[in-house]
């Protein structure tokens, strides 16, 4: 992928598109997308946090988000 393609990036529980900005250093099969952007901001409405689970991690109830399975491909034009 390359710097400003638009990917749909996923898992079991929904997807949403995001634009590409690769990052030197950035470990591969790692993917971080930043910011705190209100679903309106993304292309489809649907924001980032479809991705995560609110349930509470184990073993005591912290956050799960830092730790999300996707997938990522081309959206359908």
């Amino acid at each position: 992928f390359a710097e400003g393609d638009r990917l749909e990036i996923g898992n079991d529980r929904g997807s949403t598109v995001v634009h590409c900005k690769p990052k030197a250093g950035q470990q591969r099969g790692v993917v971080v997308v930043e910011g705190i952007w209100p679903n309106r901001n993304f292309e489809t409405g649907i924001g980032i946090n479809v991705l995560t689970s609110a349930d509470p991690g184990w073993p005591s109830g912290g956050a799960v988000f830092h730790d999300t399975a996707v997938w990522i491909r081309r959206p359908p034009s």
